[in-house]
């Protein structure tokens, strides 16, 4: 169910109200991470229906002051009306030659995508599985553990981003279950993930919403966004007009 509409409306691109919905992008990873950032910028001006000069992303890290890593923030700059779109929440994550990016209004949102080979290689389960989770997945065929596994991998990373905290907290402090009913897709898919349980979450539980996000095949993607009702997805190829 899509989230209620705020008080102010964010209406941009195709009169998109960023308020009930989070705007995905997938594509190619760009030359320097800068380049990345002026694509998002590029995203946000688009959706905001402002220039691309008026948007300005900052980066300061809450724990050692650096300005190259910490969580995205967007300013409006030069604009009459900026507060209307001073709620815009925006997350970035890359892997391999791929870039994800997500802008929305409804509230602290987290975007994650991992190729599933490259996950398959590395021993994440240690360090990613909660008891519960590695309960869960016992007994899997490995295919699809692996699989599992990046959408576990990805939704945690898209929760902990929309925190802020990313992986300075422990992955498996979170438990995440995964829905097979959630996803229409291909027998043997992993399932729509949910955050199940984080004692330390700086929110509640229950407003997190984890939404797989279509990708190529051999990756994975989750969006997380922080909001009182489940918001409606938008993948949009890059560069839309």
């Amino acid at each position: 169910m899509p989230a209620a509409s705020s008080s102010r409306s964010h209406h941009g691109l195709r009169g998109i109200d960023l308020a009930d919905t989070v705007v995905v992008t997938l594509g190619a990873r760009a030359a320097t991470p800068a380049d990345d950032h002026r694509a998002l910028a590029q995203l946000v001006a688009r959706l905001a229906g402002v220039g691309v000069a008026s948007v300005s992303l900052q980066q300061r890290c809450p724990h050692c002051g650096a300005a190259d890593h910490g969580a995205l923030r967007v300013h409006l700059v030069g604009q009459p009306d900026a507060t209307a779109t001073a709620t815009v929440r925006v997350s970035l994550a890359r892997a391999g030659g791929r870039l994800a990016l997500a802008v929305t209004a409804a509230g602290p949102v987290g975007i994650d995508v991992e190729s599933v080979a490259a996950l398959g290689r590395a021993p994440v389960d240690d360090v990613l599985l909660s008891p519960a989770e590695a309960q869960a997945l016992a007994g899997r065929d490995p295919r699809a553990a692996t699989a599992d596994l990046a959408v576990l991998w990805t939704a945690k990373e898209a929760v902990l981003k929309a925190a802020g905290v990313g992986l300075r907290v422990d992955p498996r402090e979170l438990t995440v279950t995964l829905d097979p009913a959630g996803v229409a897709a291909v027998a043997g898919s992993p399932g729509q993930p949910t955050l199940a349980d984080w004692p330390a979450a700086p929110f509640p539980v229950r407003n997190v919403h984890l939404v797989s996000v279509p990708a190529p095949v051999g990756s994975v993607a989750t969006v997380a966004v922080v909001c009182a009702e489940r918001p409606r997805l938008l993948v949009m190829p890059v560069g839309a007009r």
